[in-house]
């Protein structure tokens, strides 16, 4: 699985760059339409409760390309066993209590 130098981008926007949560996706979206777009389209896979229908509707085509892009990357990831979903802090807590 290959991903665009935007996308990669996007989602590196969309992630944690410091402290104990590094790497795992952000809580809310960020403010970056690109980081957003890719967050919206890890948290399809991930948590999808935390996805917008409003921003799905209103996103550009730039925008969708990334989302489409992440969210076939990421389900691709699911599909092959990676444990991609445990990227949400949220999903993961809720893990760790067994309420998921």
């Amino acid at each position: 699985m290959v991903i665009s130098d935007n996308a990669s981008r996007a989602l590196y926007g969309a992630c944690v760059t410091r402290g104990k949560a590094k790497g795992l996706l952000l809580k809310s979206a960020p403010k970056d339409p690109l980081a957003k777009a890719a967050w919206y389209g890890a948290q399809m896979v991930c948590n999808p409760y935390k996805v917008s229908i409003s921003a799905l509707m209103f996103m550009n085509d730039e925008e969708r390309a990334i989302f489409n892009e992440i969210e076939k990357i990421f389900d691709w990831l699911k599909a092959n066993r990676t444990n991609c979903e445990l990227l949400d802090q949220d999903r993961l807590a809720l893990e760790k209590m067994g309420a998921w």
